[in-house]
């Protein structure tokens, strides 16, 4: 077992004892609640937490490593609170969706979250769907986003027809909308060509793609993201933005895009 503090390393054995009796209670409270194995990955630190009388930790299935959640258990050991349905229901919908998003950008990669905000879901279905936890879960906004290679999408000067989009940014929010997919924020994000090419190898380490592609971006200078733009769906299947909204995005893109055309005009 891992435990990293979310803040800083304690000194004092009795804090760093209290940290190893929690992330037990959690491993042991997650596998009586699921019936599988998870391991505790980071520890410590009461900001972002319900309240004060509780530590905040992150976990991962020991089936799969590459999905995370969010868990906070009370000091005395006595709850745990999850998101890891959160997670099972967004994973059962990553193919539906992804299918979709495919008629509209045949390269899409797909990835979901649940986000419940201050919300820890009690139930354990591993076969509800999104509609379903929806009604359960009514703050949740469900988090969309579909990766494709800007390449695709992008003349030899790195112009986008800015139109094109838009009508396939409609009809993909029309068919999420058929589907029950409501209260529903999708991103699509054009990858520069070498950050596509990565994808399913940084897939396989984690399925927080944007936080993976950007800490690259940040750390290593690399340009993953060359646009990005979408949208919220509202409970009533409404669209958040207008087309004078997705333009003034595009706009804002426009710069690095010019940037990623002098880069590549370097290779």
């Amino acid at each position: 077992m891992i435990l990293l503090p979310l803040i800083a390393l304690f000194g004092c054995q009795p804090q760093e004892n209290k940290y190893e009796d929690a992330a037990n209670r959690i491993e042991e409270a997650l596998q009586q609640k699921y019936g599988e194995e998870f391991v505790v990955e980071k520890i410590g630190g009461g900001f972002g937490t319900v309240n004060t009388n509780t530590i905040k930790s992150m976990a991962s299935p020991k089936s799969d490593p590459s999905i995370k959640f969010q868990v906070e258990i009370t000091k005395d050991l006595e709850k745990v609170y999850d998101k890891y349905l959160n997670e099972i229901v967004a994973q059962s919908n990553v193919k539906p969706i992804e299918e979709m998003a495919r008629k509209f950008w045949s390269d899409a990669k797909v990835t979901i979250t649940n986000d419940t905000v201050w919300t820890y879901p009690t139930h354990v279905d591993r076969d509800m769907t999104y509609e379903e936890f929806l009604k359960l879960y009514p703050s949740n906004t469900q988090l969309v986003s579909v990766f494709v290679n800007s390449e695709n999408y992008m003349n030899e000067m790195n112009e986008m027809d800015e139109d094109s989009e838009l009508l396939r940014y409609q009809q993909f929010a029309k068919v999420l909308v058929e589907s029950g997919n409501l209260k529903t924020r999708f991103n699509v994000k054009y990858l520069s060509l070498d950050a596509y090419s990565r994808y399913d190898e940084l897939r396989r380490r984690s399925a927080e793609m944007t936080y993976e592609y950007k800490k690259e971006e940040d750390e290593r200078s690399l340009m993953n993201f060359v646009v990005i733009n979408g949208t919220y769906i509202s409970e009533n299947g409404k669209l958040e933005d207008s087309e004078v909204d997705f333009k003034e995005t595009f706009e804002y893109w426009k710069r690095k895009r010019l940037e990623y055309l002098e880069k590549k005009g370097t290779m």
